[in-house]
Parts: C-alpha cells; sequence; structure tokens
C-alpha cells in the first residue's frame, strides 16, 4: 500500500468520491501546468491505453476503521462515461471465518484497501485497476476549503451518540453546509424510513451539490486550498494516472455520468439480530456486465449468499429492480426519500 500525503485535489473528493474523476484534471492543469492534450494517448502510467477504468473509493470512519462508504467507479474513456455503483455497508459478505460479516468491516479485517479492492475484484467478476481510500476529516477539510455546499435536506434532522461525540441537529430544505455540517449530514440515517438505503440516498445528493459548486467555483486559488486539505490519502494512482482519467471526465455531459445503488434488500439474521444487506445475484452479474466489464462469474464462490437464513438465500437468487440515475436527473430533481 501506498500513502500520498500531498495528492491532487481530486482524490480527496471524499464521501462524495465520484467528484474524484470529474474534477481531477482541472486540478492538475492548474497545479502543475501539463496541457490536457498532452496526455489523451495514454490511459494509465504503465503505458498501456485502456478504454475503461474501474477505481474503489472506500471511505473509513473515525473510531473503528469500517469503511462506511464503498463505491465501485467506471470511467469509460469509449463511450464518454461514468457508472457509480454504491456498495450498502451492511452488504452480508463472507470475507472472514468471524461472525461479523458485513462488508464495511473487510477493510480492517483484510489489512487494507488493497486487499479490499483484490476481494472485491474476484468477487464482482470484474478488475479493479485502482483503489483509493479517505477519511472524514478529509472530507471536512475539502468543504471547508471549498467554503460548503449548499444541500435541500429532506427532512429535519435530529440524532444524538454521546459515545462518538456525535449530535445532529438540522433543519430540513435548503441548508449551506460546511464541513463538520456536510459530515452530519452524509452519517444521518435515523428518520429514513429505509435506514442506510436513504443515508446512500442523501449521499447522492451531496455528490450532486459537491459537483455543482465544484464546476461553479473551481479556479487555481480553490485549487490550491484543496491541495492543501488534502492528508492521509490511502491509494495507488500516481499523478499521471489522476491527469489521464481526469482529462476523459473534465467535459463529460452531466447526462452522462450515472450513479446506482446495488440492488438487494435489507434482511435481519433472526439468530443474532444483525441488520444486513443481501445482494441479489442476477442483478448485479448484469449490473457488473453492463457497466463494469465483467469477465468471470458474480460471485463464483457465493461469498455473497448465506443459506443459512431462508430468507438470504430468497433474496440472493431472486432479481432485483434496480435505477440509474444520472447527475442531471439528480441535480434536476433531487431524490424523493422515504421519511418514517
Amino acid at each position: 500500500m501506498k500513502k500520498t500525503t500531498k495528492i491532487i485535489f481530486s482524490v480527496i473528493a471524499a464521501v462524495a468520491a465520484v467528484a474524484i474523476a470529474f474534477g481531477a484534471v482541472v486540478a492538475l492543469r492548474y497545479g502543475d501546468g501539463h496541457a490536457a492534450g498532452s496526455v489523451m494517448e495514454t490511459a494509465s502510467s504503465d503505458g498501456q491505453s485502456e478504454s475503461a477504468s474501474n477505481i474503489l473509493f472506500l471511505g473509513t470512519d473515525r473510531e473503528a476503521g469500517l469503511c462506511d462508504v464503498m463505491m465501485l467507479v467506471n470511467v469509460n474513456y469509449t463511450d464518454d462515461s461514468v457508472t457509480v455503483a454504491q456498495i450498502p455497508r451492511d452488504t452480508y459478505a463472507a470475507y472472514t471465518e468471524k461472525s461479523y460479516k458485513k462488508l464495511n468491516g473487510a477493510y480492517n479485517s483484510l489489512g487494507g484497501a488493497e486487499q479490499t479492492a483484490r476481494f472485491l475484484e474476484g468477487a464482482m467478476g470484474i478488475r479493479i485497476d485502482h483503489y483509493i481510500c479517505i477519511g472524514l476529516d478529509t472530507l471536512v477539510a475539502v468543504v471547508d476549503a471549498m467554503g460548503g455546499v449548499d444541500v435541500d435536506l429532506p427532512c429535519d434532522m435530529l440524532y444524538k451518540d454521546p459515545e462518538q461525540g456525535l449530535y445532529i441537529d438540522l433543519k430540513k430544505g435548503l441548508q449551506h453546509l460546511d464541513g463538520a455540517l456536510a459530515e452530519k449530514f452524509i452519517r444521518f440515517r435515523a428518520a429514513y424510513a429505509q435506514g442506510d438505503l436513504g443515508r446512500i440516498d442523501a449521499q447522492k445528493m451531496f455528490m450532486a451539490a459537491l459537483f455543482s459548486k465544484l464546476a461553479e467555483d473551481l479556479s487555481p486559488a480553490l485549487t490550491l486550498k484543496l491541495c492543501k486539505a488534502a492528508e492521509n490519502v490511502e491509494t495507488d494512482l500516481s499523478v499521471a494516472d489522476m491527469l489521464s482519467i481526469g482529462v476523459q471526465t473534465l467535459d463529460m455531459d452531466k447526462q452522462r455520468i450515472r450513479i446506482l445503488t446495488l440492488p438487494g434488500e435489507e434482511l435481519v439474521a433472526t439468530e443474532s439480530g444483525a441488520s444486513y444487506y443481501v445482494l441479489s445475484r442476477a442483478a448485479n452479474e448484469e449490473i457488473m456486465e453492463r457497466y463494469f466489464g465483467r469477465s468471470a462469474d458474480f460471485d463464483r464462490e457465493e461469498v455473497f449468499l448465506n443459506d443459512d437464513y431462508k430468507s438470504f438465500g430468497d433474496a440472493y437468487r431472486k432479481y432485483t429492480e434496480y435505477d440509474a440515475q444520472s447527475l442531471e436527473d439528480i441535480t434536476e430533481n433531487g431524490i424523493k426519500i422515504q421519511i418514517k
């Protein structure tokens, strides 16, 4: 694993990780003077031209090193599109013999971002070219460097967790969120009827707001602030990699940037009482084929299957519908989140 403490701003677009792909080239262009056209023929630092790149984004919490944000991002250079697939943190996955099998624990259990990428690569039947892992403190610093973002909150948000030092009190409607408030918004889920799935939808809203702010305000001065905000980023991406990816995404139509949540079902393991998200094998195999260049069977080893519970097995084998929304649609129409 390689840690980069001074990497270009787009690596640290935090929980709204999709902004990494959107903004990379601008920061690099201002930061090191490279012309965009000079790297159009190179898709990776090893000189090999590629038609697409799959990148795993992980966002860890402060307390336990759990990955509360997991995303697969495909940057397709052939049709000029980006696909972001959010992976629910409670996804059942047998990456360990221990009883805790929620996917957000894989980072700690397997030994880091690279090992998590290799596990998911085999399980999903795709190639994962790069990984990026950041912490919440980086998100806060980035949003503050941008001067905050405007988000239309779907409801009043009230929550207290003294053990984590988490106190949330946000009002429904359009709010200007600084870094600290943005963290509270993306962590909140108490009032959502679908719990963590509601929070994932709220994160889609945050991504759209962040990108809109970035598109409006990005300048050499802001880029310098964002660079200074970067710290403790775990990644295998070089500056050349970031530039080549960013060049392809700079002028992309927001209609060609799509965001989806891996389809599945929220269930409870009756024996332990733990909540899990069970992936739909058929639907996710379709997504990996359609958007991520699947080259092997999805879940060949059946690590996402738990037949100890009939409901888990049924959900795994059932085809679950899903919706891939464009960034433009989310920006213009928002997302309807069910409230309790």
